[in-house]
């Protein structure tokens, strides 16, 4: 079934339709009950693709060690995380044992029984430290790591553990900072869904509160991620690169597309209770891969 696009499709970025390279491998991959995994294995799936998705706790060495001893991967996709800023809050331990150490027993299972398996690790923005939104800088990698949020030190810590640890052991890997996206099977307390139930709630004209209205979020649909993530794997990229589209909208701004896409208008009140930041992919990079034909 096509599934809403809620952001239109930035033209540099293709759609993916060639899944006969994939016939015939075997993907595995965590985090299929999140909303990247989930549009992962459907697409995969709906093209008969086998896909073998880890249903466990990342944390479980043993169990770990069993399920990975099974099969022969051909390309691998980790997208399990502990991810909502406030859940990380609530639990930081739980948060950094998932998203540091579990990243960690993904890769060591990874360089000791799979042979010529593309990884994907899946990043976040969140890694870098928002810049004004008044400098409009876009994000290069390399850009100053600094994590505003608890969340982002634990993805720069799965990063630092895990990209130095496979390159040592020659395993073709790819670390995905995904930026800001949303989906249909997204939940609150993410910005898009909870904007939605607000904006839904809030009667014709009525006026609406939004809190930092003039922060920027480079934002993209989903599948559109997805899409960027399958033409990776692909090309077999090696590195780490941002996912995003190289343009940025303020929360008050992606209200206003929200508010176009359920034909309703309200009023919004904003109120800053820090100083906009902004997180913007630079995607000179992404470009440039998605335009070449080969793989790498």
């Amino acid at each position: 079934m096509k599934q809403l696009r809620f952001f239109e499709q930035p033209a540099f970025i293709p759609f993916f339709t060639d899944y006969s390279r994939l016939r015939g491998k075997t993907i595995g991959m965590t985090g299929q009950a999140g909303v990247l995994g989930g549009i992962l294995s459907r697409r995969l799936t709906s093209h008969n693709i086998n896909v073998e998705a880890y249903q466990g706790d990342i944390t479980d060495t043993m169990d770990l060690k069993n399920w990975f001893g099974k099969y022969r991967f051909d390309y691998f996709f980790h997208f399990a995380a502990i991810v909502p800023v406030s859940q990380v809050a609530e639990n930081p331990l739980r948060a950094y044992d998932v998203n540091v150490i579990g990243s960690y027993n993904i890769c060591k299972n990874i360089i000791e029984t799979q042979k010529n398996c593309w990884f994907f690790l899946a990043s976040s923005s969140h890694v870098y430290k928002a810049p004004s939104a008044a400098e409009e800088l876009t994000l290069k990698v390399g850009f100053t790591e600094e994590p505003d949020t608890f969340y982002g030190v634990t993805k720069l810590a799965s990063e630092r553990i895990s990209a130095p640890i496979l390159g040592q052991y020659k395993v073709d890997y790819c670390v995905g900072r995904v930026f800001s996206f949303s989906g249909n099977d997204q939940k609150e307390p993410y910005l898009i869904p909870t904007l939605f139930r607000k904006i839904k709630e809030t009667p014709e004209n009525g006026l609406l509160e939004i809190v930092n209205p003039d922060s920027v979020r480079d934002i993209m649909d989903a599948e559109t991620v997805i899409d960027c993530i399958l033409h990776l794997s692909q090309k077999r990229f090696r590195g780490i690169i941002n996912i995003g589209s190289g343009k940025g909208m303020s929360i008050k701004d992606i209200a206003y597309h929200i508010m176009k896409l359920l034909g309703k208008k309200v009023q919004i009140c904003g109120v800053n209770k820090f100083q906009p930041n902004a997180l913007v992919a630079n995607v000179q990079i992404l470009k440039q891969i998605l335009s070449e034909g080969e793989k790498l």
